[in-house]
């Protein structure tokens, strides 16, 4: 289990519980990003800057390409499998299917949404925001400690 700290993003700053996340596409290469995790995404979005940097064809033949509301519109995607890691939480990597928005003017305050699809059907992750903290662990971990 690791403890997080909730941090100010935005403008203006909000307190909010986001990570580094480390994303792997080989042999394209890594990107270490900024993302927010929230409970009400049923995917993994990261914006188009993060596919860039993982090299990744935006809009190439045979793209497995969709549609999802996102921040009340509706926006492009390419589905891509991507392994991912938490820096802070040594030793856990993943394979996920994220969603990258394939706008290139899309921007949030961080790179990436971690969701449903992708993050939190692999850990458990416990809120406590009136101390401003958050908790991620493997879900055997949790059940270990709450029977």
């Amino acid at each position: 289990m690791v403890k997080f700290p909730y941090r100010e993003e935005g403008n203006p700053p909000i307190l909010r519980p986001t990570v580094d996340v480390r994303l792997a596409c080989p042999p394209n290469g890594e990107w270490t990003t900024r993302a927010l995790i929230d409970s009400g995404s049923p995917l993994t979005v990261f914006d188009r800057g993060v596919a860039e940097a993982l090299s990744i064809n935006i809009g190439g033949f045979g793209a497995d390409r969709g549609t999802i509301a996102l921040l009340g519109q509706t926006r492009t995607v390419q589905f891509e499998y991507v392994e991912l890691s938490l820096p802070n939480y040594p030793g856990n990597s993943w394979e996920a299917r994220v969603a990258f928005v394939t706008d290139r003017t899309f921007q949030m305050p961080f790179q990436g949404i971690l969701g449903a699809e992708g993050f939190l059907n692999k850990f458990v992750v416990t809120f406590h925001a009136y101390e401003n903290f958050f908790l991620v662990e493997h879900p055997d971990d949790w059940n270990i400690r709450n029977g």
